[in-house]
């Protein structure tokens, strides 16, 4: 089931980016997601339109829109490869005509991932806090508008 963020759902959508951001960003130094998980709690997750993807009574992951823009996707660890991520994106991208993300490139699993959900790269550039290269990415309802 999927469903709207609520305020009590915060610190287990929290728990799972942190684990799945150590996993898929291990070139990147743990301390930098440690560091932002209090920003990720207070600004990032409530000020999007987050929903939440329930299994057996649980949050198992979460996408979160701000506006056209997916700032999150991530789903438990232990729960990944079963299909959770994609039914996330069809929800998210059944709420939008246009859909614009980033995504460090050197997850080469999660480019690869947006890939086959229809979208085109834009351009990579290099996302300030962390000094990697980033690949802005864009799923458009209308194909000519992605292209």
């Amino acid at each position: 089931m999927i469903r709207p963020a609520t305020t009590e759902d915060i610190p287990q959508l929290v728990d799972i980016w942190l684990r799945a951001s150590l996993l898929a960003h291990d070139f990147i130094p743990a301390g930098f997601w440690r560091e932002r998980a209090e920003d990720m709690a207070n600004l990032y997750l409530p000020g999007a339109e987050t929903y939440v993807l329930e299994a057996a009574g649980r949050a198992v992951g979460f996408a979160a829109l701000n506006d056209e823009h997916l700032e999150a996707l991530f789903i438990d660890p232990e729960l990944q490869s079963f299909g959770h991520g994609t039914h996330l994106m069809a929800h998210a991208m059944s709420k939008r005509e246009r859909i614009t993300l980033c995504v460090y490139s050197r997850n080469v699993r999660a480019v690869s991932f947006y890939h086959r959900l229809g979208f085109k790269i834009l351009e990579e550039r290099t996302e300030p806090l962390s000094g990697e290269k980033e690949t802005l990415m864009v799923w458009s309802r209308t194909p000519s508008e992605a292209d």
